[in-house]
């Protein structure tokens, strides 16, 4: 599932360039603060799940 967020980092994607793939799985974390699942790939939901008083994001289909 997608998020929408508007901070400008979620157009960037961290990519691992030494190792192989890793599966999707290992990519998803649990927000300790709203329970919401994020792609620690996408800079901007990681900044937005870092900030201390957050809702979670809206889902987009």
């Amino acid at each position: 599932m997608k998020y929408c967020t508007d901070n400008e980092g979620t157009v960037y994607r961290g990519r691992d360039h030494d190792a192989p793939d890793k599966d999707e799985a290992a990519h998803i974390q649990i927000c300790p603060v709203c329970g919401q699942e994020m792609d620690m790939r996408d800079l901007g939901i990681a900044l937005h799940h870092a900030t201390p008083d957050h809702e979670p994001l809206p889902a987009v289909n």
